[in-house]
């Protein structure tokens, strides 16, 4: 049975020795540093969580230069968009130590990320502007994102209701984890409901292959299914994680920011794909 998306596949060896040796030195330097990650720092990741699935998406519309492209296939962009954030993050913690002022991490990181984002978004719509489908391609970045953040609203109450302590301990990593998995969700159901795209992933496109047997697929499509599962595990996990955060909050906050890039990088993906995909 498969359980992995389709579509992955290891760079060259050049490419990987790259990646690792990069990677164990940020690791290392991280390591000995030991920063801490405050809520404010998860937010902060945001940005770079979104550049994650933009890079991809322009290396699936093949848009990335021929060079550069193995660092930018799946799974790799994964670790380069980490070693990108990470040569922002370890200057901002050895000058947050020295001017200590811890606050300066996440200022750092967020404006870095929140530029890289808008220059992605800018080229991207540069790009889509003067192609066909670009009236209708334009519109669901903001939506998918002004939607996600309509779902989140109102589920991220109820959670409070329900486990106002837990919420309170998970901080400002707790919406934002349920807000990227609204997003991936929401993401996922355009694209197979009203693009027509398919699912290379086995669980997400078993889940919607189920809701296509119910009476409501006629109604509701198929992914919305998907969208309701996304969200019922990411409310779990956070209420999961709360103590965690509570107790030791460098290692609650970087598990609340991988699930949460667990969701954003995908749904970001999604989103910029269907901009800068073909034209119809």
């Amino acid at each position: 049975m498969q359980f992995l998306p389709s579509g992955l596949a290891i760079p060259p060896l050049p490419y990987v020795i790259v990646l690792v040796v990069l990677t164990a030195a940020s690791l290392a330097a991280l390591y000995l540093l030991d920063p801490p990650v405050t809520t404010r720092q998860v937010i902060a990741f945001a940005p770079w969580m979104v550049a994650g699935g933009a890079f991809h998406a322009l290396y699936q519309a093949e848009l990335i230069p021929a060079v550069a492209e193995p660092f930018f296939a799946a799974p790799a962009v994964y670790v380069t968009t980490f070693l990108l954030a990470a040569a922002v993050w370890l200057p901002s913690v050895i000058q947050a130590r020295t001017v200590d002022d811890v606050g300066r991490i996440a200022r750092n990181l967020g404006v870095a990320g929140g530029l890289l984002v808008i220059g992605l978004t800018v080229f991207s719509y540069t790009y889509a502007a003067g192609r066909i489908q670009a009236n209708v391609a334009l519109v669901w970045l903001p939506l998918g994102f002004l939607g996600a953040a309509l779902i989140t609203a109102p589920c991220y109450y109820l959670l409070a209701i329900g486990w106002s302590g837990a919420v309170d301990r998970a901080g400002w990593g707790g919406p934002l984890v349920v807000f990227a998995h609204a997003l991936d969700g929401l993401s996922t159901a355009i694209g197979v409901d009203v693009i027509g795209t398919g699912e290379r992933s086995p669980i997400p496109r078993q889940i919607m292959d189920f809701a296509e047997t119910l009476p409501t697929y006629p109604y509701l499509g198929k992914g919305w299914l998907f969208a309701v599962v996304k969200l019922v595990m990411a409310m779990v996990i956070v209420v999961l994680l709360a103590d965690i955060v509570d107790e030791n909050p460098t290692q609650g906050n970087v598990l609340l920011a991988f699930v949460a890039a667990v969701g954003m990088g995908p749904a970001a993906n999604n989103l910029f794909l269907f901009l800068l995909g073909p034209a119809i």
